[in-house]
């Protein structure tokens, strides 16, 4: 199971308190590459944003609630959504449990399969991408890739070799014929073919700025670029995707990057989620150039997913809990066009446990992951896009 993220003053005492078992995990970084001088961005003069919005406790009365068999969401983690289903990643390593993938139901929520076997060598599956009917899978502990058919779970190869120099990758994203995975233990970007498996380029040059102090590493791709945030240098790279090169490196203190962390892109706009203040840096796509910084959280963001005219964000640990009561989670939803905060969505489930998951986002559905760090037990709940009501928890 991927420990919590963990950045600077916010997050440390209370990481330190609630994680101690499984908190060891902060990494250093290295590789090879092509380069280029790096730019920083223009900056413009849009002020920050701060944002109040009254908390939805709309979950305590559950629409429906499904049980699935046996471990299938034992420490629940990483998500992909598909237009049919929904892949989660569970991970047991520290507890010699190993990991496993389990599909579920996109239309309700039942349990397809799940995805277990020496042959796919999913050790500590931390990271999901989801590119058609390919599933792609970052293992952390294994040091590998490991591609799925989708469709049937049938396992299409598992990447893994010192060529590729993956080392605890923990983050990957798919998109126009490549995968990027970004490497927690290395400071590193390997790149490969999605058609053939094969190694196109690590990234690893000083100019890339792809240090990190938080955990795990970041990556969003879309549009032929790439970002990646740089929790430990405050800044985020841009990543030509076709040719590898550095498009610029946006850092500075007008774009208040602190602890950069999670990031996502949708149409215009890039968002950055910064785990030190805690607040969301926007971001042109097309220059990189500060749209607005939306602060105010009632907790610490740490996940985030857009899709179309939504940001919905996976919060905990704030010294602000949402009730005043201890460090609850909840999903805060912003617009895609203001930067302001819709609302916060609280309550059960979110009031019993120390949220540690991860969110997506499919057409007019959010899907959320849970694991309770003190028991391992996790949910999933798939929430209305448009109203944020709890369509359905899944235990």
């Amino acid at each position: 199971m991927r420990p919590l993220r963990q950045a600077g003053p916010v997050l440390a005492g209370l990481c330190a308190v609630a994680f101690t078992a499984s908190l060891s995990a902060c990494h250093a970084t290295a590789g090879l590459a092509a380069a280029t001088p790096p730019a920083t961005a223009a900056p413009t003069s849009t002020p920050a944003t701060t944002t109040t919005a009254r908390t939805v406790r709309s979950h305590r009365a559950v629409a429906r609630r499904i049980r699935i068999p046996g471990m299938a969401l034992s420490a629940p983690d990483a998500i992909a959504v598909g237009a049919t289903g929904v892949w989660v990643a569970n991970s047991r390593y520290e507890e010699g449990g190993g990991g496993w993938v389990t599909e579920l139901s996109a239309t309700t929520g039942a349990l397809i399969r799940v995805i277990t076997g020496r042959q796919y060598e999913l050790i500590d599956p931390e990271a999901l991408a989801l590119d058609g009917n390919t599933l792609w899978v970052a293992d952390g502990n294994g040091n590998a890739l490991t591609e799925i058919n989708a469709a049937t779970g049938a396992l299409i190869r598992v990447i893994t070799g010192h060529r590729y120099q993956l080392s605890d990758p923990a983050a990957v994203a798919a998109d126009g014929g490549t995968v990027w995975v970004a490497n927690g233990g290395s400071n590193s970007l390997t790149e490969i073919s999605a058609a053939t498996g094969g190694l196109i380029r690590v990234i690893s040059a000083p100019q890339y700025r792809l240090s990190t102090t938080v955990y795990a590493p970041a990556i969003a791709v879309a549009g032929g670029r790439v970002w990646v945030p740089d929790g430990g240098g405050n800044a985020v790279t841009e990543i030509n995707a076709a040719s590898g090169s550095l498009i610029r490196v946006i850092a500075g203190r007008r774009y208040q990057l602190n602890g950069p962390d999670a990031v996502a892109v949708s149409g215009a706009d890039v968002w950055v989620v910064n785990v030190n203040t805690p607040s969301v840096t926007e971001l042109d796509v097309a220059t990189g150039a500060l749209v607005r910084v939306t602060s105010s959280f009632p907790n610490v963001p740490f996940a985030i997913t857009a899709d179309g005219g939504g940001v919905w964000l996976v919060t905990n640990l704030g010294e602000k809990a949402v009730d005043g009561a201890g460090p609850h989670g909840s999903v805060a939803e912003l617009s895609a066009g203001t930067g302001r905060l819709i609302r916060n969505i609280a309550g059960a489930p979110f009031h019993a446990d120390s949220p540690g998951g991860s969110i997506a986002a499919d057409g007019g559905d959010i899907w959320v992951t849970d694991t309770n760090f003190y028991s391992n037990q996790g949910w999933v709940a798939e929430l209305s896009a448009a109203t944020g009501a709890l369509i359905r928890l899944i235990t």
